[in-house]
């Protein structure tokens, strides 16, 4: 709704009160749809995420002021807010987890490391110690174990079973730190020990940028390829760099 934010550190995507889309950076503008509704400053606007994969912002409900792209396939989509101030459009969902009402916790606890992130993007892994986090919910590893954690319960939702295999002797054992999930420009995730796969989500998409979305509801879901963004997208995010991505979701349907 109008006056309404998407915030990523200083990147800030705002509908302002003429109907007006606006991306800022520490606060300057440097994006905006260039379309307003003139005749009312205080317009009754919104903008909403199609199952076509379009972007529009709307006027007294059913009047469109502006769209991003012509209409994609009729599916789930997601918009994402990146660590670099781009916004994208990724879609349509194309793999989900499937969460129980709760596994049972491991009976010793496991260091926790704070994030804020809840996106990966194709091209970059999730290494053991790292999380993904949305609200009360935790995608991490626990001893090469890729759990989704549920903080105020703590009980785990979904898990991949996977464990490292020892190394043979005299090679050292594998480590924790070893362990990465990964996901791929195809739209596969996968955990990886090493060299060795653990364990893959088996679905893949045509080629393209992908995300892996830690949603509301505690699932993980994998949305591309990209459908559209506000700035052309780079080489940044191809495969080789691996870091994990900071970006902040802001809707799906």
């Amino acid at each position: 709704m109008a006056g309404q934010n998407l915030t990523n550190g200083p990147h800030v995507l705002s509908l302002q009160h003429n109907c007006r889309l606006v991306l800022f950076t520490d606060e300057a503008p440097i994006w905006n749809t260039n379309a307003t509704a003139t005749a009312n400053p205080n317009a009754d606007c919104y903008l909403a995420l199609t199952q076509r994969g379009q972007l529009v912002v709307r006027h007294r409900v059913h009047y469109a002021l502006w769209s991003s792209v012509p209409r994609s396939k009729k599916g789930k989509y997601a918009l994402v807010l990146d660590a670099k101030g781009r916004i994208a459009v990724y879609g349509y969902r194309r793999w989900s987890t499937s969460n129980s009402n709760g596994f049972g916790g491991p009976d010793e606890t496991y260091e926790e490391t704070p994030a804020d992130e809840c996106v990966l993007h194709s091209g970059h892994r999730l290494s053991a110690g790292e999380k993904l986090r949305y609200k009360e919910y935790e995608l991490g590893f626990w001893k090469c174990n890729l759990v989704i954690n549920h903080t105020k319960s703590g009980r785990w939702l979904w898990q991949t079973n996977t464990k490292a295999a020892p190394a043979p002797v005299p090679a050292p054992k594998p480590s924790q730190s070893d362990c990465y999930l990964e996901l791929e420009n195809s739209g596969e995730l996968k955990v990886k020990n090493g060299g060795q796969q653990l364990w893959s989500s088996n679905k893949r998409t045509d080629s393209g940028r992908h995300v892996a979305v830690l949603r509301f509801d505690g699932r993980l879901a994998v949305y591309g390829p990209l459908v559209w963004a506000n700035v052309r997208m780079d080489d940044s995010m191809a495969i080789g760099s691996y870091d994990a991505v900071g970006s902040h979701f802001s809707a799906f349907i």
